[in-house]
């Protein structure tokens, strides 16, 4: 049988995403006692108490399709944040939303610009659209290349994805460099701003999504529940667009794609904003903690702004094996010259310094 005459010719450039690590995948590598996941920037912690709340009061109705429009998180959002419903689209994680923008805008021979390394949806999306990926190299200490992006834009552009704090290195993009780049994007390119990290951002120069959206130039903003809100095993998205933006992409949308946990919970996360706030501060002092520890180390890092810290390493797979037997599963990437490596709870970030102790002290 000749599987490959079945395919889409463009599928051959599709790489299936590779995800972090699990628990149940590792033991049999790990010499020690307890293993702390911090390769998916997850939450360390479990899902706001409201949230759990608002689980179990819905698992009676498990037997009924969800709100297919996800009508009263929509509504949740728009008085939250002061924006109209209409401009609001809901997904199964901001990551579909990346998929739907790109089924929504993307012909063949079309291009997408981005940042690289960075969220690798923007490839994956891209190339089953079959159209091109401009992938503009980070400079500095991992920043994003705003110039060269600029530079990288043609007729045929149609989209460019700016990922602040970006992953996997954790660093923002300034407001001041974010505004001179907004007003020279043209008027046919889509400018897509991932603030899936948002919530963590310390930096008072970082830009602010929300503060350039107005519902009516090409502009939209992807946020998430997976991170902060530790509801990443239950997929909710969103995001903010022009009503028309939302209109047509809600034709590409499956329309059951956030189920009823996943819009409880996020309901009752959004309105829990003194956990969200304690959260926060906890993940800075861990973050500072583990930054503190690659200084004293000697280790190059990317000051982060996220719920992660990149780091170089001499051997990345090799320390990644190192930390692996001593239960800290980071994340790699083949290549890169450094690993992503989560923030966790006070446990987990004790278990991270010590085994980057024992490996370069």
């Amino acid at each position: 049988m000749d599987w490959q005459s079945f395919f889409r010719k463009n599928l051959e450039q599709v790489d299936t995403y590779q995800p972090g690590l699990r628990e149940d995948q590792v033991w049999e590598f790990v010499e020690a006692d307890k293993i702390y996941k911090l390769s998916s920037n997850e939450s360390p912690l479990p899902p706001f108490p409201w949230a759990l709340e608002a689980i179990q009061e819905r698992l009676v109705l498990l037997n009924e399709y969800p709100d297919g429009s996800s009508y009263e998180l929509t509504q949740c959002l728009s008085k939250h944040y002061g924006i109209a419903s209409e401009q609001i689209m809901i997904g199964n994680g901001s990551n579909e939303l990346v998929d739907l923008i790109a089924a929504t805008c993307l012909n063949p021979g079309d291009n997408a610009v981005y940042p690289w390394p960075s969220f690798v949806v923007y490839r994956s999306s891209t190339l089953i659209q079959d159209a091109e990926c401009r992938e503009i190299p980070l400079k500095g200490t991992g920043q994003l290349d705003l110039s060269a992006m600029l530079g990288a834009i043609d007729e045929r552009t149609k989209i460019v994805y700016i990922c602040t704090p970006n992953n996997p290195t954790g660093a923002v993009v300034s407001d001041v460099e974010f505004k001179d780049f907004l007003d020279k994007v043209p008027s046919h390119v889509l400018v897509v701003m991932d603030a899936a990290y948002e919530e963590f951002i310390s930096d008072e120069s970082a830009v602010g999504p929300l503060k350039y959206y107005d519902g009516v130039r090409p502009y939209v903003v992807l946020r998430t529940f997976s991170k902060m809100y530790a509801l990443a095993g239950l997929r909710c998205g969103y995001g903010f667009a022009p009503a028309k933006f939302v209109e047509v992409l809600n034709k590409v949308r499956e329309p059951f794609n956030a189920n009823t946990l996943a819009q409880a919970a996020a309901i009752a996360s959004i309105r829990d904003t003194e956990e969200l706030k304690e959260r926060a501060a906890l993940n800075a002092l861990n973050r500072v903690r583990l930054e503190n520890c690659f200084e004293k180390l000697g280790l190059n890092y990317v000051p982060s702004q996220a719920n992660f810290v990149w780091v170089e390493v001499p051997d990345p797979q090799s320390t990644f094996n190192e930390l692996l037997k001593r239960g800290v599963i980071v994340r790699s990437f083949p290549g890169a010259g450094g690993l992503r490596v989560g923030v966790g709870d006070n446990e987990g970030t004790n278990a991270t310094i010590a085994a980057f102790g024992e490996l370069f002290g």
